[in-house]
This record gives C-alpha cells, sequence and structure tokens, in this order.
C-alpha cells in the first residue's frame, strides 16, 4: 500500500512543479504551454492509473473474482490481479472492457491433477463466457459464447478436471483440463438441432447420429503429452473463427491452453494442433 501511495504522491508533486515553473515563465510563449499541457495530462492520466489500481488492490485487498473487483471500483484497468481461493492466492487476468468486464482467466498453473479450487464464486453469469484466441501473428482476438436460442435455458458448466453429464473429451490423456459443457449428454443425444452462439453469431447443425458431444475442453498439459489423432469434419471452427473480434491488449502467454472442441453428430471437431491460423485458447468466467 505505501508504494502505490507514495507513486500517487510522487505523481502530484511533480504536476504542481510544473505547473509552478510556468508561472515564472512569460505565458505568452505558446510552445511552452503546450508542451507544459502535454504534460500535465500526461501526469495526470498517471495519477488516474495509480488510484484506480490502488482502490483494486489496497481498498479491497481481498478479492474472490474479477468481477467483485469491478463491483468494487468501475475504473479498475485489466490486467494480472491477485484473488483469494479456497485453494489460495492465485494470481488471474482480469477482462474489465469486453462484454461489461469482470471476467475472470485462470492461468494454467492454477489447473492440476490434484485440484480441489472451487470454481462457484468464478462462474456465477452462466449464460456466457468469454475466451480470448492466441493467434501465431500474436494477435488476440476474442468472442462471448453463449447457448442457441433453443437452449438458452440450459446454463452453460464450467468443471475442472471433470465432465460429469456430459461427453469425455478426447484429449483427456493430456491431463488436467477446464471443461465448458453446453449441451448435457442426455439432451446432446436427441436428433436435434444444436450449436453455439460466437459473438452473437448461431452456429447450427442437426445432431445426425446421437452422438452427445457438446463441449470445448481446455488442457494445460504440463507433460507435454502429444495430442489425439482422431479426425472429424471442422465445419463449425471454420464458422467460429469467422466470428472473432480484434481487440489490441494482449494477456499473457500463461492463460493460453491446448484446446479441443466437439459437437455432433456431424457438428464438428477441432483440436488447437490442427489450426492454421491460432494455437490455443483463453476462457474467461464471471
Amino acid at each position: 500500500m505505501y508504494s502505490v501511495s507514495a507513486v500517487l504522491y510522487a505523481t502530484i508533486v511533480a504536476l504542481f512543479a510544473h505547473m509552478q515553473l510556468g508561472s515564472t515563465l512569460l505565458h505568452s510563449d505558446k510552445r511552452y504551454c503546450a508542451a507544459l499541457m502535454a504534460r500535465k495530462n500526461s501526469l495526470v492520466k498517471q495519477a488516474q492509473a495509480v488510484t484506480a489500481k490502488f482502490k483494486a488492490t489496497c481498498q479491497n485487498p481481498n478479492p474472490k473474482s474479477c468481477k467483485e473487483i469491478l463491483g468494487n471500483n468501475q475504473e479498475a484497468k485489466s490486467g494480472v490481479y491477485t484473488i483469494v481461493t479456497n485453494i489460495g492466492d492465485v494470481q488471474v487476468y482480469c477482462e474489465m472492457e469486453i462484454g461489461g468486464g469482470g471476467f475472470t482467466f485462470l492461468p494454467r498453473s492454477a489447473i492440476k491433477a490434484d485440484s480441489k479450487l472451487d470454481i462457484s464464486r468464478l462462474f456465477t453469469d452462466k449464460a456466457k463466457v468469454l475466451l480470448r484466441i492466441k493467434e501465431k501473428n500474436g494477435r488476440q482476438p476474442f468472442t462471448t459464447m453463449q447457448q442457441i436460442a433453443d437452449y438458452s435455458s440450459i446454463p452453460l458448466a464450467v468443471q475442472i478436471n471433470s465432465h460429469a453429464g456430459f461427453k469425455r473429451p478426447q484429449n483427456i490423456n493430456m491431463g488436467p483440463y477446464v471443461y465448458l459443457g453446453f449441451l448435457p449428454a442426455s439432451v446432446a443425444s436427441a436428433r436435434s438441432k444444436q450449436g453455439f452462439i460466437s459473438n452473437n453469431r448461431p452456429f447450427t447443425f442437426t445432431n445426425c447420429d446421437r452422438n452427445p458431444n457438446s463441449y470445448f475442453s481446455f488442457f494445460s498439459n504440463p507433460n507435454h503429452v502429444a495430442p489425439s489423432p482422431y479426425r472429424a469434419n471442422t465445419n463449425h471452427h471454420a464458422h467460429w473463427r469467422s466470428t472473432w473480434q480484434p481487440f489490441s491488449k494482449l494477456m499473457p502467454s500463461e492463460y493460453f491452453f491446448f484446446t479441443e472442441s466437439h459437437f455432433g453428430g456431424c457438428g464438428g471437431y477441432s483440436s488447437s494442433n490442427q489450426w492454421t491460423r491460432a494455437s490455443g485458447t483463453a476462457i474467461g468466467m464471471r
């Protein structure tokens, strides 16, 4: 707390020092005044950023989610924060801008084989999740994922090292994983229209053989296990990729996972080792 306050104090002192210096010079010097104004604006922005960080980390020292941080300080910026969980402190990435903000991204290091991490406090808005995609060109577009209208009453499911009620992922031998389930197997086994919404654009298919796959899974793969050789049509991935929206701010690489997506019965399968444009995905909850 002291270091943050000291930086804030030093910033304010520097601002007033520059203003006092200006009073000793000719006010008719337009170039000097323009430079002084630019410096003042820069210092004000620095002070605002430090104030926002102070509010987020010092006035709320034990936050339990990024949603809570944003709720306590609407000026909180996207970045790495420490939250308190049932297994101790975890450094998460908080996305505070996209879709209203408050999304918590867990790092790969938090997803372990024996993890007892309780994500119930991180995942309360079960209508949507936020995915960031790590492209090979360095960009990190995003998409918000939701159920299609026919199943909007069914909440999304996020589990750690479990797929209870859903179909088993192909790459389960990779070890620890986060599972994003759309339709439970009991629902997805019907010959019905299924799919997902990505950035408000629906992708749908008719389950042709009652195979109840309806999920994305995200593997930390700490032992670098080779991906499953499983292959199927990739129609849904091409559609999903077309919905990604650009975003300039970048997340650290430790929040991205090897990713598998599987839908149907005729919906398609893909994994990030098969992608030509991207190498992994990060999942954010709120």
